[in-house]
Formats: C-alpha cells, sequence, structure tokens
C-alpha cells in the first residue's frame, strides 16, 4: 500500500494509480499553497476520479472547496458516509486515522465512477 502525502513545495506524482489513497494535512501555508496550486486540485480531482480514498485535515477545508469534488460531499462525515465516499476530514487525529485506514481497506469507491463524472 502507497499513499501520497500532498504539502507545500512537494513535487506531484504524475502515475496516480501507483497510489491507493491522499492525505492532505493542515497547516496555513501549505493548505494555502495547495489550494492556488493548479496541479495539485487536479491531482485531487484525479484521485477522486480514480475512485481512491482521500483524507483531509479538517484545517485544508479550503483545498477541498478548491476541487471540483468538494461541492458534492455530503454534509455528514460519520463512518458510515466515510465507507460510502471514501473521503475523510476530520481534526481528531486518532478518528482521522481510524476513518483512513478503513476506507483504504475498501481500495476503491467505484459508485464515484457513474453519478459524478470528474473534469479531470
Amino acid at each position: 500500500m502507497i499513499i501520497i502525502l500532498l504539502y507545500q513545495n512537494h513535487c506531484l506524482p504524475r502515475l496516480l494509480f501507483f497510489y491507493d489513497a491522499v492525505y492532505v494535512p493542515g497547516g496555513t501555508n501549505s493548505v494555502a499553497t495547495l489550494e492556488a496550486d493548479p496541479d495539485a486540485v487536479h491531482f485531487l480531482n484525479e484521485a477522486f476520479k480514480h475512485c481512491k480514498a482521500i483524507a483531509f485535515d479538517k484545517d485544508a477545508l479550503q483545498v477541498i472547496k478548491a476541487t471540483y469534488f468538494g461541492r458534492k460531499l455530503p454534509e455528514d462525515n460519520n463512518d458510515d458516509t466515510v465507507l460510502t465516499e471514501g473521503i475523510i476530514i476530520n481534526d481528531d487525529a486518532a478518528r482521522l486515522a481510524k476513518q483512513f485506514i478503513a476506507a483504504i481497506a475498501q481500495h476503491r469507491f467505484w459508485e464515484r465512477e457513474k453519478p459524478r463524472k470528474v473534469p479531470a
């Protein structure tokens, strides 16, 4: 299993299919940099399009809002929603880790493919 971590000044990988999941940490400077970077936003849209698990620190909400899929996520982020959507947003590190591990264990979230096409 390979998880890619997006953060400020990080060179984005070009081959998304090599990664099983993506994590976006908080941090004011990193979040602002990622939100303003079209390649980072495109990478997240691609991860969503390829049905990957994606986790965000709650401080990274502005990065989520910059993505295409960020506008389409349900408000509720309970365990059932996470296992359906594969998108984890939490400010509690222990809970985020638990939900992220459960989402990664599902491998992919195939229900994303049809109803929510992503321009990526």
